[in-house]
């Protein structure tokens, strides 16, 4: 669509009236589309009009009833979502899938004012589903759930449950806990360090890799870091490898989860083909440095 690009800058969508226009024309033109996906329901499942679902996991994400919501659509998300989890987390699963609280819910009683004990209880719901080790992490009305690759965030608040939103921006302050989370997944543990600017960085050390090494197994997954990170580095120090990383996306792109937890997969990656020999200390969690590292 012509100067689509352009609606997040006009200021006149901030007026209710224009808003709300807005709205109940797309509202409106994506009803009329979805009840035309959901009478083929071959192409539902397979093909469906709206990609990847986008207007059923916006419905959710608006906090719509479940009588609300394109009921075979929703039927085949959470079909998927399903055969998911039975697979220990290991199949595909539809792209950035929303899903109801009420829905997993229905598979175990929460306690009433016990978030802490209901956070347990999700726990072990994926842990019992999936039979694979669970990782969790909460702040504030937020819980994340780490399963293989995979994250699902629950957000108490609003109801909704997030499978692996990697389009979703991750504000600053979340950074360090999040991203210590995603390391901690997968059994890794580094260095934040933050700058006078402001600006994060993520120091990780390896056993020593030998020149081939480094080429044919390191430095595939150091460009594929250069798709989401504006500075890599990469230094041999006291016979480990070092790799310094600036968490500040390239110009013009946000900070994404999908960025923090593409870095965790490929940083796990990295270490599965390390030299074993000198173990890995644990580091703390932040420390200041003064300036920014130049090339």
């Amino acid at each position: 669509m012509e100067y689509q690009d352009r609606f997040e800058q006009l200021e006149e969508l901030g007026n209710p009236t224009m808003g709300r226009f807005m709205l109940t024309q797309v509202l409106t033109k994506m009803a009329t589309t979805c009840k035309q996906c959901q009478r083929d329901r071959m192409r539902c499942t397979i093909k469906p009009l709206c990609p990847d679902r986008v207007f059923l996991n916006i419905l959710i994400a608006l906090g719509a009833k479940t009588s609300d919501l394109p009921s075979f659509c929703y039927q085949v998300s959470v079909r998927a979502l399903e055969a998911y989890l039975k697979s220990g987390a290991k199949r595909e699963h539809p792209h950035e899938p929303r899903y109801p609280l009420t829905y997993f819910r229905g598979h175990f009683q929460f306690k009433k004012d016990a978030q802490e004990a209901n956070f347990e209880i999700f726990k072990k719901y994926l842990e019992t589903t999936t039979k694979q080790t669970v990782h969790g992490y909460a702040i504030e009305n937020r819980w994340y759930f780490g399963v293989g690759n995979g994250i699902f965030i629950v957000d108490l608040k609003r109801g909704l449950v997030s499978l692996d939103p990697d389009g979703d921006t991750v504000r600053r302050g979340a950074l360090e806990p999040l991203l210590t989370f995603l390391l901690e997944m997968h059994g890794l543990s580094a260095e934040l360090l933050k700058d006078m600017q402001d600006t994060w960085y993520l120091r990780i050390e390896f056993p020593q890799f030998n020149d081939e090494e480094f080429s044919e197994l390191v430095q595939p997954q150091l460009k594929a870091l250069g798709e989401f990170w504006s500075f890599v580095r990469v230094n041999s120090i006291n016979s480990n490898t070092q790799i310094l990383i600036g968490l500040d996306p390239p110009p013009e792109k946000a900070m994404r989860l999908g960025g923090l937890r593409k870095t965790a997969v490929i940083l796990a990656e990295i270490a599965q083909v390390a030299p074993k020999k000198s173990s890995r200390k644990r580091a703390s969690a932040l420390v200041e440095v003064t300036s920014k590292p130049t090339n």
